[in-house]
């Protein structure tokens, strides 16, 4: 960091923390040029300061937690990387449930594909690739829907022209879903189905408005990243490959 920006900035906040009431009855100024020269220039201190700290994260990030056998890449209106995370999400829902004796059993869940940031390498997979593929803090939650819910759900992600999903399937057709199923069986409008999802999602980001009717939510408390790394991880030590495919879970009807 340069070192004048730096003690400009103490003195800013010492100004602006320590004032008192007054009243000002004149000032002045200089102008100050940056430039990439002067702007780069290290303070050595600062540096010595934050190197044992780079070096961990930096150890951190490369740990090697799997292997793919391919690249994955994410898109519309389904793909090989948004099926693969969907699917990861889902399985953690019902896990969770179980594990803390939850009545839910989810058998949905939804990826949006805005927030894949980055596709996952062919070979190694390191913790890195987690943080770039999901750089923001979202949260799994769990949201439970109507049958009428998940179909607006369907017809909303039809106009996007697809979103990552795992445990349901549908037709794509002027605009609205078609041949709905939920776990291979058509929708029942009269049922209740578990979603699982992100937190950003569940708020209704992404136009998600219908989510935000839910009749009930459970917060998990588990960001998407941690779930993704830690599920990496375990498959890698049981040295299975991660793989994955298109398989018509969303598809446009000719």
């Amino acid at each position: 960091m340069n070192r004048r920006l730096l003690i400009a900035a103490i003195i800013f906040s010492l100004f602006f923390s320590c004032r008192t009431i007054s009243e000002t009855t004149s000032y002045e100024y200089n102008n100050m040029s940056i430039s990439i020269v002067s702007d780069s220039l290290s303070d050595e201190k600062y540096e010595e300061i934050l190197a044992p700290y780079r070096i961990q994260i930096q150890e951190k990030m490369n740990e090697v937690i799997g292997y793919s056998t391919e690249g994955l890449v994410s898109y519309r209106p389904e793909s090989p990387l948004s099926n693969l995370l969907s699917d990861m999400i889902l399985d953690f829902g019902v896990q969770y449930c179980n594990t803390y004796s939850i009545d839910a059993s989810p058998e949905i869940s939804l990826f949006n594909h805005g927030g894949i940031r980055a596709s996952l390498p062919e070979g190694d997979v390191k913790v890195l690739n987690a943080y770039q593929i999901m750089p923001f803090e979202n949260e799994i939650v769990l949201l439970q829907l109507t049958g009428e819910q998940v179909m607006s759900l369907a017809n909303y992600i039809t106009t996007r022209g697809g979103e990552g999903v795992s445990g349901i399937s549908f037709g794509m057709l002027d605009g609205k879903a078609s041949n709905i199923k939920i776990q291979g069986s058509i929708i029942d409008l009269n049922r209740k189905y578990w979603l699982v999802t992100s937190d950003y999602i569940a708020n209704g980001g992404d136009g998600m408005r219908v989510l935000t009717w839910a009749d009930q939510r459970i917060d998990t408390g588990y960001l998407i990243r941690d779930v993704l790394i830690a599920t990496f991880r375990d498959m890698h030590e049981q040295n299975k490959p991660i793989h994955s495919v298109n398989d018509g879970r969303i598809y446009y009807v000719e």
